[in-house]
């Protein structure tokens, strides 16, 4: 296990417009795709308030699969939310593909979530009256853009669900769901995808259909995945596991096993215990 990750130089100038203007095309260079620095957030005032994160650094390159773990309460998901743009950090920069979208409005966050960010959910998030290949080209109509059925038919045979197009959510099991939301997280070419516990409503031979395509997306499709997860046979399968604590960086693991990561999750719940 190693120490607090470095943060990277803050590249120069950061464009606080609206994102559109932030992106006229994928950034030459090999930074972070996603970085946060000093990230902190605090739910409510004084005395009474609640530190979910505390001065968090953290750097995700492009192509590289990130698990994030950490004991109950250690500020998994509020870091999720807040690097997504879900919820504005009480401190700290949020960067993605390197713009920082820290200060930008409600509806320049909104439209980033839309473009840049592709999102899977333990719970799918499917639209239950919408096909499958309507459902996967969901965020370009919300983004205002007319899906090309080339492109969505495509992401839908990727994720193995090429004959299931026209089939709605409720026909299909809970697998074929989740990769219908991996497929619509890529359709907008996103600069990270991140994924809240994307096998947790799934028995074990669907979720490890699940997290190599998972994997595939990331090796074959250059593609940069950050997931949170409880599950070290889930966390197995990415580059590097990011431990929090308390909501602070607890270290990381490059090339995790199952067996490490368990162990390492054990030694961590006897910390906070």
């Amino acid at each position: 296990m190693t120490s607090h990750p470095t943060p990277a130089s803050p590249p120069a100038g950061h464009p606080t417009s609206h994102p559109t203007s932030a992106w006229p095309g994928r950034p030459a260079g090999h930074g972070p795709v996603l970085e946060v620095r000093e990230l902190t957030r605090t739910y409510g005032a004084g005395a009474g308030g609640v530190a979910a994160l505390s001065g968090v650094c953290a750097a995700f390159h492009r192509g590289t699969f990130t698990a994030v773990m950490g004991p109950s309460g250690s500020g998994k998901s509020t870091f999720l939310t807040c690097a997504a743009g879900l919820e504005p950090p009480t401190s700290g920069r949020v960067v993605i593909d390197g713009a920082d979208i820290t200060d930008w409005d409600e509806d320049s966050r909104t439209r980033l979530r839309r473009e840049r960010i592709g999102f899977v959910f333990q719970s799918f998030h499917l639209m239950p009256y919408l096909s499958a290949a309507q459902n996967v080209g969901l965020p370009l109509r919300l983004a205002g853009r007319r899906p090309k059925p080339d492109r969505v038919r495509g992401l839908l045979e990727r994720v193995g669900l090429g004959e299931r197009a026209g089939h709605l959510p409720a026909a299909m099991s809970g697998g074929q769901r989740q990769r219908v939301a991996i497929a619509r997280a890529l359709v907008t070419d996103p600069a990270v995808i991140l994924a809240d516990e994307p096998t947790g409503a799934l028995d074990t031979t669907t979720a490890s259909s699940v997290l190599d395509l998972l994997r595939a997306c990331v090796d074959e499709l250059g593609q940069t995945v950050v997931m949170v997860t409880h599950d070290p046979v889930a966390a197995a399968y990415a580059d590097r596991v990011l431990f929090l604590v308390d909501g602070r960086v607890a270290g990381s693991m490059s090339r995790p096993t199952a067996a490490a990561v368990a162990g390492q999750l054990a030694r961590l719940d006897e910390w906070v215990a």
